[in-house]
């Protein structure tokens, strides 16, 4: 039961970071909105013009794609054996928070209510697994990162050593894993499909 409240008050504060990285991204827009809307190429005509007519090389896409989520969820991992795992975990939540913010600021600025839906349609439907994955792979990091650093917070004792701990955590992670290579798939063969089809009628 304790465990239970304790994932559920950590998921609570990572939605508060989550959150507040979004008003940030918001905040940042509408405080440097020549950067974001002339100085950049983010979501603009031209731009969307060249992915309407974009073939993709779904192969290729995902290789990138793949490149890219597995970086990162190595990064964090390797972040998360460190005495500071449990910020960078925070500082995680917040950032993905502020790209979120700074894009569908600028889509409904650019566009109105098409451009939120652009970017909705430009996550789908790869980031219904997506989002799990990385809600998995912050508790997972946060769990190692307390374990090895704070026992006395996580309430898990570790046997052997912290490379024994690694060793039963490891299953938990392939599940993550798994599901992000599942939503990578997605995101490389399907969602390109959706959206060159909605950018036709946008």
């Amino acid at each position: 039961m304790d465990r239970m409240q304790g994932t559920y008050s950590r998921h609570v504060s990572w939605l508060y970071l989550f959150l507040g990285g979004f008003l940030a991204g918001i905040f940042a827009v509408n405080m440097w909105g020549d950067f974001f809307l002339g100085g950049t190429d983010l979501l603009s005509v031209p731009s969307l013009g060249r992915l309407r007519y974009l073939e993709v090389d779904s192969n290729a896409f995902l290789l990138y794609v793949l490149k890219e989520r597995l970086g990162m969820v190595l990064l964090l991992c390797l972040l998360a054996t460190t005495y500071m795992g449990i910020l960078v975990v925070s500082g995680y939540a917040c950032w993905i928070g502020m790209i979120a913010g700074i894009f569908l600021s600028t889509a409904s600025i650019r566009y109105g209510l098409k451009g939120i839906l652009l970017v909705l349609v430009g996550v789908l439907p790869q980031y219904l697994l997506l989002v799990p994955a990385c809600i998995m792979l912050m508790n997972w990091c946060y769990r190692l990162c307390t374990a090895l650093y704070f026992p006395h917070q996580s309430g898990e004792l570790v046997y052997g050593g912290g490379r024994r701990y690694l060793l039963r955590r490891l299953p938990r992670l392939c599940l993550i894993l798994v599901i992000i290579l599942i939503s990578s798939v997605l995101e490389s063969y399907i969602n390109p499909i959706l959206l060159t089809y909605f950018l036709k009628i946008f």
